[in-house]
């Protein structure tokens, strides 16, 4: 299984470094979230998967391991207000601009986006909300 995936992240990472993030409204001090609008694209029936990205203000530690940005893709149901992971990526530098140290891709199950949360900021723009 390892074999498989590691193609797959290396090719995400690496398209990754040309992503054209937009910094999106979302009140945080310890962190800037941002999106990839080119990345959005539609996975079913009121389906999106979007491009999303924390750069943190501090340095944070992911199983034992320094990180300071996370590149996620999520998946979000317009139609029932939910979203779920799909792949995370937690990188050592800002902006995702270095090697991953850890890699999860195991699709989440659907939550509901908590008001004032990253997921309620980030299911607008997937969604399309003014």
């Amino acid at each position: 299984m390892k074999r498989l995936l590691f193609p797959f992240i290396l090719a995400v990472t690496a398209s990754g470094a040309h992503a054209d993030w937009t910094r999106i409204d979302h009140a945080s001090g310890d962190y800037a979230l941002y999106v990839d609008h080119e990345t959005k694209k539609s996975s079913g029936v009121d389906l999106v998967q979007m491009w999303h990205l924390l750069d943190y203000t501090a340095q944070q530690e992911v199983d034992g391991k320094p990180f300071r940005s996370l590149k996620g893709q999520d998946e979000y149901d317009c139609g029932r207000r939910m979203r779920r992971d799909v792949l995370h990526l937690w990188h050592v530098d800002g902006m995702g601009n270095s090697h991953n140290v850890k890699s999860a891709y195991k699709p989440g199950p659907w939550t509901p986006a908590e008001p004032g949360s990253a997921a309620e900021s980030l299911l607008r723009v997937a969604c399309g909300d003014k």
